[in-house]
Formats: structure tokens, C-alpha cells, sequence
């Protein structure tokens, strides 16, 4: 008990310490605590029949139910899950590699005022809404009236219908993600750049480095650390999708399902079509951040074995 109450006195007496840090830290601790831990809640939803009438205690509990909604096709389960961790693999691949080359050429753009200019222009796409973004794509690529289509006429070709042919979503998705993404998540690595003592590339000119070689024997290792760690963060959204680009650019088409339908997408065109209910929602948040905090956890540990300074903890 003395050890304890010492341990405890001894608690108080930094916290008292370092009291003025904490306040500085109280306002986000308190956010958290709001936003992420108190919704924290509303997981029994996912094992309950909710109701409005009764509300979350008095609704009757209906274990698995909620989960078999989302599983109970097994083609369809299929279909979502491949479409939501392929599209995640996907942009993530082709994203990194788009945001890392775009950092290295405007770090090493000798203008600076082309370069701060390349870089207001790149990032403006990253705030244009998917609405707009959908009514874009679409008069680039509807049947009658679509830009691509009327360029096949006129060159003596017949129409493509994207609307109708799920083939050729995969690509349509990747260069909309990477024209939005792109310009902004290159800032990250730009500030990594900016921290890279300037010596060392320096001592590479002196020793007859070329500029590619500096680029692959000092300027991507030294990103590599930045990408591991993004990487690492971003798997806990691996079962997420975004709705804005395979809801509403594709308009929800039922034909292009087989390219486009996610979890996400799934089971909001189940809510908006009175087939779901709360606790399906709540089943499928659940499912998707188990998986998400599981692939943090399992892939960290790996990288951890095999390189210890790339692991986030």
C-alpha cells in the first residue's frame, strides 16, 4: 500500500509539474475523448435490432444477425471485399508512387516560383467536391454527348458505353484518385525533403554523383522511413472506401457493380433503399475496424522484424 500511495503522490506531483504542458495538450485530449472513444458506444448496435421506439437499451439483441445481412450472399460478400482491398492496394500503390515523384520534381525544380506555382495549382483538385467531380466525368464520358465519345465519332470509330461496362472503371477510378490526391499528399513528402541536410547531396556532387543517382542513393532512401510510416497508418482504413468516388461519380448504376460496389457503397445504397438498418451499419463499421487495427497491428510487427526503424511502435 505504501509503494502504491508513493507512486501515486509521486503521479500528482508531475502532473502539478508539468501543468502548464498539459493544458496545452487538455483541449485535444478532450476531442478525442468526445469523437473517438465515447462513439465507442454505439458498438452494441451491431449485435442489436434497433428501433427508434425503443432506443439502444430497450432494442432486442439479435447476436449475429446484422453481420449475416452483409455475408449472406457469399458472391456478393466476395465481389465487395475484393473491390474494397483491391481498390486500397491500388491507390495506394499508384498513389505513393505519383506522390513521391511529384515531391522529388518540385523539390528539385530550380524555379521556385514555377515550383510554389506547379504546387498551388496540384493541390487545387484535392478541394473540388465528387459532385462536381461526377458531372466532369460524365460529360467526358456519356454515350451521346461525352467528349471521348464524340472524338470516336468524328475519327469514324463506335461509341463506348463506360456506363455500362464495368471493365473499364479500375482506370476511370485510378486517374480521378491520383489527379485528386496527388498534389496534396506530395506536401508530406516535401516537408520530409526540406529536412534532408543539403552536405550530404553536396558531398555526392564532389564525388561525381549524377542527379539520378542522388535521387536513388540519398533521396528515396531517405524517404523510405515517410513511406513506411504512411503506409503503416493508412491500413487501418484498408476495408474503407470512399463513397463521393464510387457512389456518386458512378451514380450507382446497378451494371457497374461488379467494378464499383465496396462495402461502404453497399450498405448506403442499403439504408437509402429501406434494406438495412442501423445495427448492419454499426456491423459493418465494426467489421471494417477490427480488420483495419488488426492489419496496423500484424504488418507493424513485421516490418518491425524486418526493419526496426521503419515500425511505428
Amino acid at each position: 500500500m505504501d509503494k502504491a500511495h508513493h507512486s501515486i503522490k509521486q503521479f500528482m506531483k508531475g502532473l502539478w509539474k508539468h501543468r502548464e504542458l498539459l493544458l496545452f495538450v487538455l483541449p485535444g485530449f478532450v476531442l478525442i475523448i468526445m469523437f473517438a472513444y465515447i462513439p465507442m458506444f454505439g458498438v452494441i448496435l451491431a449485435f442489436k435490432k434497433y428501433t427508434f421506439a425503443k432506443g439502444v437499451f430497450g432494442s432486442p439483441w439479435c447476436g449475429l444477425e446484422n453481420f449475416k445481412f452483409l455475408f449472406g450472399s457469399s458472391g456478393i460478400a466476395w465481389r465487395m471485399l475484393r473491390n474494397t482491398v483491391g481498390y486500397y492496394l491500388l491507390f495506394t500503390i499508384i498513389g505513393t508512387i505519383c506522390n513521391v515523384a511529384l515531391a522529388i520534381a518540385l523539390n528539385e525544380c530550380r524555379n521556385k516560383y514555377f515550383a510554389k506555382f506547379s504546387q498551388t495549382i496540384m493541390i487545387m483538385p484535392t478541394f473540388i467536391s465528387y459532385i462536381a467531380i461526377a458531372f466532369i466525368v460524365k460529360a467526358i464520358l456519356q454515350n451521346n454527348t461525352g467528349m471521348i465519345n464524340s472524338i470516336l465519332r468524328s475519327v469514324g470509330h463506335s461509341e463506348i458505353s463506360f456506363y455500362m461496362q464495368p471493365k473499364y472503371w479500375p482506370v476511370i477510378f485510378t486517374i480521378i484518385n491520383v489527379w485528386k490526391g496527388t498534389g496534396y499528399g506530395s506536401i508530406l513528402y516535401l516537408s520530409a525533403l526540406a529536412g534532408i541536410d543539403q552536405e550530404i547531396f553536396e558531398s555526392a556532387m564532389l564525388d561525381g554523383a549524377t542527379k539520378w543517382q542522388q535521387i536513388r542513393y540519398i533521396t528515396l532512401p531517405m524517404l523510405s522511413s515517410m513511406v513506411a510510416i504512411l503506409t503503416l497508418l493508412g491500413l487501418g482504413n484498408i476495408m474503407n472506401s470512399n463513397t463521393g468516388l464510387f457512389y456518386q461519380v458512378t451514380q450507382n448504376i446497378g451494371a457497374l457493380y461488379p467494378a464499383t460496389q465496396t462495402l461502404d457503397t453497399y450498405v448506403l445504397n442499403a439504408l437509402v433503399t429501406n434494406s438495412a438498418s442501423y445495427g448492419v451499419t454499426a456491423a459493418v463499421s465494426l467489421f471494417q475496424s477490427v480488420v483495419g487495427c488488426a492489419m496496423v497491428i500484424g504488418v507493424n510487427r513485421i516490418v518491425r522484424r524486418i526493419s526496426p526503424e521503419h515500425a511505428l511502435f
